[in-house]
């Protein structure tokens, strides 16, 4: 049964204009710009970066709202895009010829070099996520869209820093140690997602072996963030203080996990990036006063 969209609070329009994704992306590329020492000396590539982020979400909230599912029926950021599907969609055409505006006639054809990666992922992933093969958290499908979904992100959000930076051009620079780490985060907050939204639909149902699942997926998040702080202490350079970013994002994940039965799960999924957020703006901080 389709759920009412209530008056949303005003915390929840972060989430509900998809600008949650985006505000990550900026800072990402504020993080590895400050850790790096680049100087980002336009504001049109963050202008491009947030542009284009924005659209692949949007859009892909919009592909899921036509294929149907029961997502679009109980996802209260679907039931938003759904009510407003017209506008969304309206301004998502706005946003996609700002962004070859700013492409074209700001940055230049060297931009290509540095977007072709991402941009590749991004159409991948938004072909996995309209067409999921069949349901569950490891479906194909899903697990699919994921991987694609978090490489376009992270090779696309350190975009400012490469374009001015001595890290190496194309696909080198943005396949980085850092930047496979920050794919492991986002698959992990990814699956943490379904895994919250999966528990909330079979509320009551086995709880033994969904407590097993919560117990070995908080298991994981342990690891990821023991490797995180083992690459920090082990760098000499700017990096460092992204690792440590990195481990703070799994550390307030491992928080988000323990506290999700106590938040409504539009809270849940808003709080779940602004983890990521938050430790990344002040890795990129501490990288800044560091130098």
């Amino acid at each position: 049964m389709e759920q009412v969209l209530k008056r949303p609070p005003w915390w929840a329009w972060f989430s509900l204009m998809g600008l949650e994704i985006p505000s990550a992306a900026i800072a990402w590329a504020f993080a590895v710009s400050q850790s790096h020492l680049v100087v980002v000396s336009t504001p049109w590539l963050y202008q491009f970066l947030f542009v284009a982020v924005w659209c692949v979400n949007m859009l892909d909230r919009v592909l899921k709202i036509f294929r149907g599912g029961p997502a679009a029926y109980s996802d209260e950021c679907l039931l938003f895009a759904k009510k407003h599907c017209f506008v969304i969609s309206l301004l998502i055409v706005v946003a996609a010829v700002t962004g070859l505006w700013i492409m074209f006639f700001q940055l230049g054809v060297v931009i290509f070099q540095f977007a072709l990666l991402p941009g590749i992922c991004s159409l991948l992933f938004l072909y996995f996520s309209s067409n999921p093969h069949k349901k569950g958290s490891l479906s194909s499908g899903f697990v699919m869209a994921s991987f694609f979904a978090a490489v376009s992100f992270s090779t696309g959000a350190g975009i400012p820093a490469y374009f001015y930076g001595t890290m190496g051009g194309g696909w080198g620079g943005q396949l980085s140690t850092p930047t496979w780490y920050l794919v492991a985060l986002v698959i992990l907050s990814m699956f943490s997602r379904k895994r919250w939204n999966e528990e909330e639909e079979e509320d009551g149902q086995d709880s033994a072996a969904r407590d097993m699942v919560s117990l070995v997926w908080m298991g994981v998040i342990v690891i990821y963030v023991v490797f995180c702080l083992a690459a920090a202490a082990r760098e000499y350079t700017g990096d460092a203080w992204i690792y440590y970013g990195l481990a703070m994002a799994g550390v307030f994940m491992f928080v988000l996990d323990r506290l999700k039965k106590n938040m409504p799960p539009l809270l849940l999924y808003t709080l779940s990036w602004v983890a990521l957020i938050f430790p990344l703006l002040l890795s990129g901080i501490l990288a800044q006063a560091s130098s």
